[in-house]
């Protein structure tokens, strides 16, 4: 019997990144985690603020609004994304 030594395992890429603010001069994060498409994961639309018929999450650092909209993914299911930034 030899023992022959695993492969090193590789690290995965992250399939989700935290929500950075949208304004370009800011940058600020926010406390959400989203897909590279800037999908929620997971989908928590019903914590953002609304505002009217708009749902946003403030950013602490400018306190800008970033947008929270509808959108439909690769497998056509409702999902929810951070699609612009509107200023305060």
């Amino acid at each position: 019997m030899s023992a022959e030594a695993a492969p090193p395992k590789k690290p995965r890429a992250s399939d989700v990144d935290v929500l950075h603010c949208l304004n370009p001069g800011c940058s600020g994060m926010l406390a959400f985690e989203v897909t590279p498409e800037r999908i929620l994961n997971p989908d928590l639309h019903w914590m953002a603020r609304q505002d009217g018929a708009t749902r946003y999450f403030p950013c602490p650092k400018c306190h800008g609004r970033n947008v929270v909209e509808e959108v439909r993914d690769a497998k056509g299911a409702l999902r929810h994304a951070v699609t612009r930034f509107e200023a305060a």
